[in-house]
């Protein structure tokens, strides 16, 4: 299944949805189905089952993606990965065409520059794997900036705390499209909001 921050992501942001923030039921809640109330000490497999639970309760949902009125004819491995990870991200066709379409040279407007703009006429293993890569990094960075979203709720801090942690850092502007400094911002969160429910 998905890696252990991936799993620690999802159990926070649907048990915040099922409980509405309130830790202590979210803590009783994690207590009586693992054993345990914080998630840094549960085991991969303990987490699957919350993520799991949560999703039968439908706190996690995912949607399938918008076809814009087709199926891709080319059922290749490459297709079917595209496909999933835009289902995970409730994303259309038209978005990793934009990635296919840049990554095959298009530039500019799309009339009358080279390009792909259909994900059908990609043909080559590098460009399958740089759309694929492409939308890792923006998975990545979706599911790190919900993590960071509910850690920020969970101990009622503002995005402004965020703004003077990383102020002076490289891409501090642009911190919420800087997947680095995203996994940065939100260990640091996550050790903080671990420490605080563990010292209550």
């Amino acid at each position: 299944m998905a890696n252990r921050q991936k799993l620690i992501q999802l159990v926070h942001i649907g048990a915040g949805k099922l409980f509405s923030k309130d830790d202590d039921a979210r803590r009783a809640w994690q207590q009586q189905h693992t054993g345990k109330a914080s998630c840094s000490k549960m085991s991969n497999e303990e987490l699957e089952k919350l993520v799991k639970l949560l999703k039968a309760a439908k706190a996690i949902t995912v949607k399938p993606p918008k076809r814009a009125g087709r199926v891709p004819f080319n059922r290749s491995p490459y297709m079917a990965k595209i496909e999933a990870m835009l289902s995970d991200m409730q994303l259309s066709w038209q978005y990793a065409e934009a990635i296919a379409w840049r990554l095959t040279g298009g530039k500019g407007e799309r009339t009358g520059q080279p390009g792909m703009v259909r994900l059908e006429w990609v043909n080559k293993r590098e460009h399958f794997e740089g759309i694929i890569a492409a939308l890792q990094k923006e998975q990545k960075k979706r599911s790190l900036l919900s993590g960071i979203e509910y850690c920020l709720n969970a101990m009622n801090l503002h995005e402004d705390y965020v703004e003077k942690l990383i102020a002076g850092r490289k891409n501090a502007d642009k911190w919420q499209r800087d997947v680095p400094l995203l996994d940065a911002v939100y260990k640091h969160l996550h050790e903080k909001m671990e420490f605080m429910n563990a010292a209550q």
